[in-house]
């Protein structure tokens, strides 16, 4: 019975470290917080401790197990519905600074680095940009930014 217990305490912990490593949003997890309560449970029954010391280490185990498991996946799902922060997407909505332009492309400075670019919508009726001019990435084709004029509402750096 200590062999079990052992065996399943082990095979418990192992199974919540691949949980930490994998994305299964606490399957796994739970599964090795019910698997090392129970060896736990097989250690203390074979010891001669007897139920009086063993169920409510037990529970106690299982349920601080099973407890953070759950917040682990619960925190998994909502993370999964966010939408990217990183990358060429992380660029949408943000400030860039228009370097040279002729025509209706050019290139633009933001996050650091040089993109081409061409104009969404905003300069229908004026000149096209001006060096020097913040405008706002719409959006991402590949390797060009789509951008527009600020708004007067919107915050200029």
């Amino acid at each position: 019975m200590i062999a079990l217990g052992l065996l399943a305490l082990v095979v418990g912990i192992l199974l919540i470290v691949v949980e930490a490593h994998t994305p299964t949003a606490g399957i796994l997890g739970a599964a090795g917080a019910l698997l090392s309560a129970a060896g736990v449970w097989m250690l203390f029954a074979a010891d001669g401790a007897g139920s009086v010391i063993a169920v409510p280490v037990t529970v106690g185990v299982a349920v601080v197990g099973l407890g953070v498991m759950a917040l682990a996946g619960r925190k998994a799902l909502v993370a999964r519905r966010l939408p990217v922060h990183s990358g060429p997407e992380s660029l949408i909505g943000t400030n860039a600074v228009v370097r040279n332009w002729t025509g209706s492309h050019g290139q633009v400075e933001t996050a650091g680095g040089l993109w081409r670019a061409k104009v969404e919508f905003g300069y229908e009726q004026d000149p096209e940009p001006s060096e020097g001019e913040s405008v706002v990435v719409e959006r991402i084709r590949g390797l060009t930014l789509s951008v527009r004029r600020r708004e007067p509402w919107e915050w200029s750096p």
